[in-house]
């Protein structure tokens, strides 16, 4: 195994444990929020947990272009072909928890006077905690999703010897992005008529919302398919073989893996929760919660279990795809 094979597999790796990091860190930075703190309307986590899912994002498509170079060269290497799929899967993780992360972001930011009941948030602030992590976020997708799926050497035109993007190239290019960019547009307009007239959303601009989340479908999905009329993908027919109890384990290697990632996330941060201490209301008077030291007693028993899943994760989809294909190889 080569080192772009290698970096293909270990790279997705490490942005998971990078992504990981980001959301312990951002539960941390509001822990003293939840002892009656008043927290700015422009939260740090927020670009904390935004730039560790950017990192993670960037470092998986940089594993993905690694060994989308190896695939286009030995494709029938069985281990280059296993960590071009997984590669190609974490792509669609990391774009996953990207729209997640838009999603809670604009959700949130309905009916709030301010955050952990801080002053009501200026236009500034609104930009800045609010509109401008949507735009970061949603340029971060149309980035990842065109240079995964576009710019690669096995997609289609990619052999062009025409400088500069073919026809097809760039119908594909507006057929993927349109649909992000439309619906960006669309809750950013939601947003300000929020703004602007501090009640909850009529029914026309409702309406004018979802025209242009629809228009914006309708319209990539035309040019992908001007795309696809212009240059047909030819798809190599797949051999199947007697190996059903490797994909079998395989199959079980990826269900494990993501079972076992949700259990590391939740139980880091239910070990960032144990830090808050809930004192006892006396005739119905009841102190603030207050935080508690990180004593050894929490990180043996409750941070460093959460942490060791993770690497439990990374260590068994490492020897699970390296394993299966040293079989397939022999």
């Amino acid at each position: 195994m080569n080192k772009n094979v290698r970096l293909g597999l270990v790279l997705p790796l490490v942005a998971l444990t990078v992504a990981w990091l980001a959301t312990i860190a951002a539960a941390f930075i509001d822990l003293p929020y939840t002892t009656g703190k008043t927290a700015p309307n422009v939260r740090l986590s927020t670009y904390v947990v935004l730039g560790g899912l950017a990192a993670a994002s960037l470092l998986v498509l940089w594993g993905f272009k690694l060994i989308d170079a190896e695939h286009h060269k030995s494709e029938a290497v069985p281990v280059v072909r296993a960590t071009y799929r997984f590669a190609g899967l974490m792509i669609v993780i990391s774009l996953a928890f990207d729209v997640i992360f838009a999603f809670v972001t604009f959700i949130g930011s309905f009916n709030q006077s301010g955050v952990f009941g801080g002053l009501v948030p200026s236009i500034l602030d609104r930009f800045l905690g609010v509109y401008l992590p949507i735009i970061i976020v949603a340029g971060l997708i149309v980035f990842v999703l065109l240079q995964a799926l576009l710019f690669r050497k096995s997609s289609p035109g990619a052999d062009s010897s025409s400088p500069g993007m073919s026809a097809t190239q760039k119908a594909l290019a507006i057929g993927y992005a349109l649909p992000i960019i439309g619906t960006a547009l669309a809750v950013i307009i939601g947003l300000a008529v929020y703004d602007a007239q501090r009640t909850n959303l009529q029914g026309w601009t409702w309406v004018l919302i979802m025209v242009l989340v629809g228009a914006s479908i309708v319209l990539g999905t035309r040019f992908a398919a001007q795309a696809r009329s212009a240059k047909p993908v030819v798809r190599a027919p797949r051999v199947v073989g007697a190996a059903g109890a490797v994909t079998l384990n395989y199959v079980l290697s990826v269900v494990f893996a993501g079972v076992v990632s949700i259990m590391s996330f939740t139980f880091g941060q239910a070990a960032v929760s144990a830090l808050i201490s809930y004192p006892q209301c006396v005739d119905g008077n009841c102190a603030n919660p207050q935080l508690l030291s990180l004593s050894s007693d929490w990180w043996i028993n409750q941070m460093i279990p959460a942490f060791l899943l993770l690497v439990l994760v990374e260590i068994a989809t490492y020897l699970a795809i390296t394993s299966r294909n040293k079989v397939a190889a022999a």
